[in-house]
């Protein structure tokens, strides 16, 4: 087998790692990824994709009709004589799309955060910046909004924001805006989109 041969073989071979680590990327607020991070997290995702199916198969393959003998990831790996089962990937990329599910979903939620914050084994929320961790907050939806530059002061109901603090973009509705030293009421509107300087801007949430 020639190294052209051998990528293409580890190239099938790993696609479910690869299709998991496009679903987790698609779905989750992160820090933009090197390709070495893109590469090293789809070979981990493939080995647990490949290895929660050869579990799969081991415990309940009777009763799916699967044979633990048909789990030929490894032998072809190593065995240049040993054909690429493609069915076999085929139901691992399905795993795949699953795992990607569901750490895009613990991820989302921050559960495993949670539990080391839990446990106290850190402090960290896990958003991006402090930006995402008050807007994400479940008790944020009807805030105020002050803008300090054009004297100017929104309230309403939180519809969207963006990612992280770098543009500070939020979306309200049934907004009612104000002079902010004055408290003057000035109009109201259905829905409003504000791109601010967040430097120059204070967000304050009501219960």
């Amino acid at each position: 087998m020639n190294v052209s041969d051998l990528a293409l073989k580890l190239l099938i071979l790993f696609l479910p790692g690869i299709i998991c680590s496009f679903v987790v990327d698609m779905f989750t607020n992160h820090k933009e990824r090197t390709k070495f991070e893109f590469i090293l997290h789809s070979y981990i995702y493939g080995l647990m994709s490949y290895g929660i199916y050869w579990f799969v198969v081991t415990k309940f393959g009777t009763c799916l009709g699967l044979n633990q003998s048909e789990v030929v990831f490894l032998s072809s790996l190593l065995d240049k004589s040993k054909d690429i089962s493609f069915l076999e990937v085929f139901h691992v990329c399905l795993v795949a799309v699953l795992l990607g599910c569901g750490v895009t979903y613990i991820h989302t939620h921050k559960l495993h955060f949670r539990l080391m914050r839990k446990l106290g084994i850190t402090k960290k929320f896990g958003e991006l910046d402090v930006w995402g961790y008050f807007m994400n907050s479940p008790d944020v939806t009807w805030i105020t909004v002050r803008d300090l530059e054009n004297n100017l002061m929104y309230d309403g109901w939180v519809q969207a924001f963006s990612d992280d603090s770098k543009e500070a973009e939020i979306l309200l509705s049934d907004v009612v805006v104000y002079k902010n030293d004055t408290g003057e009421q000035m109009y109201e509107v259905n829905s409003q989109y504000l791109s601010l300087d967040r430097t120059k801007i204070i967000i304050e949430m009501r219960t």
